[in-house]
């Protein structure tokens, strides 16, 4: 779609399809209904072992799932209002809506931190007493493997979607993975050397407390990112170098460009620059021209939109590689 305004300047803004727009989000929904489904099942299954091991380490990896799961709630939800059209009140559309998601959840991982410290704390202050640890190996090699997949999944669907807040849900799950995976190597070595190694159960509330701070470092990585996609920061330096490579390629049709700004809402990013070209110019050539630009540009990024100024070239000809009236 292409909307044009023409006193001495021209406005020319492009729109991504609305097709295309519609497959992003059925793959979004899709992978957030999975990451609440398998999240709600894991969450369920660690919890009944937590409590009949007495495992502070599973019980840990529980409340660590709980949060995941409330995580990949936030994100449904996230996906589905990001992905609805501009309306009267939000003429750029709600992707930043997926920005507070992602916001939301890393600080439910603060909150999940707080709380397996807590609980380790409380066990070494107590002692340790571990109950049906075999179970326990058992639930936590499933929840490794499990996580394993499903994170990776949305990674997959978060990469090809530019979604923030699926983005953070999987990190959600990755940081489960390497967590599960610790548990499930201390509960193995406290049932093998208990009977060698005295006060080998405190491995328990130390791998616990070891998975607060990894989990911990995974929420200011997810924090920082949303906080400054939710203040306008620009596209990343990569991108900005694949604009300008774009542009460029078109540099024998303008004279020049600069002022170029851009930022990220959600998976969508909004780019806006001014473009000098020759005064004589016809209307449907300066349509072209950007329309071309915009695709060059859209191959490397999508969700991209793209707002131009045009602006008439100043009649200094000796700088000018274009040819006009003037000349």
């Amino acid at each position: 779609m292409v909307y044009l305004c023409f006193p001495d300047y021209f406005v020319i803004y492009i729109t991504m399809s609305k097709k295309t727009l519609a497959a992003l989000t059925i793959k979004k929904r899709f992978a957030a209904n999975f990451s609440v489904i398998s999240n709600l099942a894991l969450v369920l299954l660690k919890l009944l072992v937590g409590i009949m091991s007495g495992a502070v380490s599973i019980i840990a990896e529980a409340i660590h799932s709980g949060l995941d799961l409330a995580a990949a709630i936030i994100a449904k939800y996230s996906v589905v209002k990001s992905s609805e059209p501009a309306d009267k009140k939000h003429h750029f559309g709600h992707g930043k809506v997926e920005n507070v998601s992602a916001l939301l959840e890393g600080l439910l991982i603060f909150f999940a931190a707080y709380l397996i410290i807590h609980e380790a704390y409380d066990k070494f202050v107590h002692g340790v007493k571990i109950n049906n640890i075999g179970i326990g190996i058992g639930v936590m090699l499933v929840s490794t493997v499990v996580n394993y997949f499903i994170s990776g999944y949305l990674f997959k669907i978060s990469k090809e979607t530019e979604s923030d807040a699926l983005d953070a849900d999987a990190w959600h799950l990755r940081t489960d993975v390497y967590t599960s995976l610790g548990v499930f190597t201390a509960l193995l070595l406290i049932s093998l050397l208990k009977d060698i190694v005295p006060h080998i159960e405190y491995l328990d509330p130390l791998i616990a407390a070891g998975t607060a701070a990894w989990i911990s470092f995974a929420a200011f990585q997810i924090t920082k990112d949303s906080i400054l996609n939710l203040v306008d920061t620009k596209i990343s330096p990569e991108e900005e170098k694949t604009v300008r490579r774009a542009i460029q390629e078109n540099s024998g049709s303008f004279v020049d460009f600069h002022k170029l700004r851009s930022r990220k809402s959600g998976p969508f990013r909004y780019l806006d620059l001014h473009l000098t070209v020759s005064r004589d110019l016809h209307v449907e050539e300066a349509h072209e021209l950007t329309h071309h630009i915009e695709k060059d540009i859209k191959k490397s990024l999508r969700n991209t939109e793209v707002m131009f100024h045009l602006e008439p070239c100043n009649a200094a000809c000796r700088k000018c590689r274009m040819k006009c009236s003037k000349q």
